[in-house]
């Protein structure tokens, strides 16, 4: 998969105006690191780095679980995992050139580019002093760019999915992985960069290992600023949204603005549906709206992507090189959205816990029409 610096900072034109689409306040949530049954994306907690397996990763086989402790310190006599800085992590795996799915050959589509956006549940962007923080990820969103088709798809993961989270220590090294809510994954790490590759390799572990070429990150407070500045975005209600916002009047056709932008996108607890399912159908809705408003933008001012930036910056942590956006203007018009997949699966929740397990199959069949093209 080529990295190009050009494609993933043309994502970041939509990055901004999209994540506002998932970031939600996550008001208590009860952590649950209990090991999830075998399926995809999850496995068994490692106290040492897992050796590449010879087999391909989605050709139906399990490798052999990895015996070791849940816990965060490792057992006593327990060989350490090599200690590497967060910022060491190589969140941009390898992928594998070719895979067999569903008893086809598939061959990595080499004009494939990727940036992860990351919905953070916190108001402000802020370092933790320490390699644990509070902000987890409460919106996943894998821009999936074919630059030969010249199209984007948006992968939305749930945030209650349950995959293997890389930990790290009190020092800041490697430990291990766990199993448990994808969400928690940008809680390891210092609160910014180092949170961000964490959370790009949970993802990517996810996927098989797909390449992850950039990841951007937005803190919460960045909602009404962001989507205020491109005259707000018009949706219909389908939720009942009474006792929650009340000017959101189920069945009508509102333009959001503010406050009620974020309660739209938001909205969970005190809902019929507060298992992240019914959050996540509006959150494609807006995004889908919210592409559509950010065009119309932009071909009457070309430069309004950076006026859009300059208003949610603060909010911002990434690795794109924002000096950069000012060149792919041009280049956002020749891109089409072609829509927004979401893994399938099922939620379990026992009324203290939710979770999500992607179904393993149908995972193996969508990263292979994502990131490969059939073999000749």
């Amino acid at each position: 998969m080529k990295k190009s610096t050009l494609k993933g900072i043309l994502v970041a034109v939509v990055v901004v105006a999209l994540i506002i689409g998932g970031i939600a306040l996550a008001n208590t949530i009860e952590r649950r690191s209990e090991k999830a049954p075998a399926g995809a994306g999850t496995s068994t907690v490692s106290r040492e780095p897992e050796a590449a397996p010879e087999a391909d990763p989605m050709d139906g086989s399990e490798a052999a679980p990895v015996e070791g402790s849940e816990e965060e310190t490792p057992e006593a006599g327990a060989e350490e995992a090599p200690s590497a800085s967060p910022a060491m992590i190589d969140y941009e795996s390898q992928t594998m050139e070719t895979v067999n799915v569903n008893g086809k050959n598939y061959a990595l589509n080499d004009n494939i580019s990727t940036l992860l956006l990351i919905g953070v549940d916190e108001m402000e962007v802020e370092q933790s002093k320490g390699y644990r923080n509070p902000a987890m990820a409460d919106f996943l969103v894998l821009a999936v760019f074919d630059n030969e088709l010249h199209t984007c798809k948006l992968l939305q993961i749930n945030r209650n999915t349950m995959a293997d989270v890389p930990m790290l220590g009190a020092a800041g090294d490697y430990i291990g992985l766990t199993t448990e809510q994808i969400t928690y994954a940008h809680s390891y790490g210092d609160g910014l960069e180092e949170s961000g590759e964490n959370t790009a390799l949970a993802v990517s572990r996810f996927l098989y290992g797909v390449d992850i070429d950039n990841y951007l990150s937005m803190a919460m407070g960045g909602i009404a600023a962001l989507n205020d500045a491109v005259g707000g975005v018009t949706v219909t209600i389908e939720d009942d949204f009474t006792g929650v916002d009340d000017t959101l009047v189920q069945g009508e056709t509102v333009t959001l603005m503010g406050e009620h932008a974020f309660n739209f996108v938001h909205a969970r607890f005190n809902m019929t549906d507060d298992a992240n399912t019914s959050r996540m159908r509006r959150q494609s809705a807006y995004m889908t709206a919210l592409v559509a408003k950010l065009r119309e933008k932009l071909a009457e001012d070309d430069a309004f992507i950076l006026e859009l930036y300059n208003a949610v910056a603060d909010y911002v942590v990434t690795d794109c090189d924002i000096n950069e956006l000012s060149q792919i203007s041009e280049e956002l018009s020749t891109y089409e959205l072609s829509g927004i997949v979401t893994p399938e699966g099922e939620t379990t929740h026992d009324g203290e816990y939710t979770e999500f397990y992607a179904d393993e199959k149908a995972l193996q069949q969508l990263v292979a029409d994502l990131f490969y093209v059939p073999a000749e």
